[in-house]
C-alpha cells in the first residue's frame, strides 16, 4: 500500500466522481481506476459501489476513517 493510494482513495470518496477526482489529482481517470482497484486488491475488499458514480460502501466508510486520521497525523 502506497501513500499515494490512500490520498488519492480519500479525494475519491469526497467526490465520488472519477473523472472530477482524476482532474483534481492531475491524473488520468483510468490511472485513478487502477490505482483504486490495486488497493482493493491489496485489501481483499471492495470499497465502492459502482454504478453510474461511485457510492462507499460500508468498508470503504470504515477505511475512510482510519485513512483520514492516518493523513492527518502526517
Amino acid at each position: 500500500m502506497e501513500l499515494n493510494q490512500l490520498r488519492y482513495f480519500k479525494a475519491l470518496a469526497e467526490t465520488g466522481s472519477l473523472s472530477k477526482t482524476a482532474e483534481k489529482l492531475y491524473i488520468s481517470p483510468p490511472a485513478l481506476s487502477s490505482c483504486i482497484s490495486r488497493l482493493e486488491r491489496e485489501l481483499g475488499t471492495t470499497l465502492f459501489d459502482r454504478g453510474k458514480t461511485l457510492i462507499l460502501n460500508e468498508r470503504g466508510n470504515i477505511f475512510l476513517e482510519y485513512v483520514s486520521q492516518s493523513l492527518d497525523s502526517l
